[in-house]
């Protein structure tokens, strides 16, 4: 992960990737370059060859390729990964599992379920 990480995304280190196209289009500068789409919270955006994982503060629209998305339930994880010392990987769920890890959380999280002082 880089040290150029906050509230506002995680960027992870530098990958190559094979791009469709070789060279910039009508979109810009970058093969990973699109023309401007919106952003989900949690959304992996490749910034060319730098992924980068939408915090709750993040962009909300702009012209890069959105890769996949982090379920709403795990947001809150890539708050917590440590710079320079963070090891991360992704699964695939659908729409199901993420509808399902949302409700677990949320039941983990009711009042009613917490230690009372």
């Amino acid at each position: 992960m880089d040290l150029n990480s906050d509230r506002l995304a995680v960027r992870r280190d530098p990958h190559r990737f094979e791009w469709a196209r070789e060279q910039e289009g009508h979109a810009g500068g970058h093969p990973s370059n699109i023309l401007d789409s919106s952003y989900p919270v949690g959304g992996i955006l490749a910034y060319g060859d730098v992924l980068t994982m939408l915090g709750p503060d993040g962009n909300s629209s702009g012209g890069v390729a959105v890769i996949a998305t982090i379920a709403e339930a795990a947001v809150w994880k890539v708050g917590q990964l440590r710079p320079d010392r963070a090891s991360i990987s992704f699964r695939e769920i659908d729409l199901t599992q993420a509808a399902a890890l949302d409700r677990h959380v949320e039941q983990v999280l009711d009042a009613r379920h917490l230690e009372q002082k």
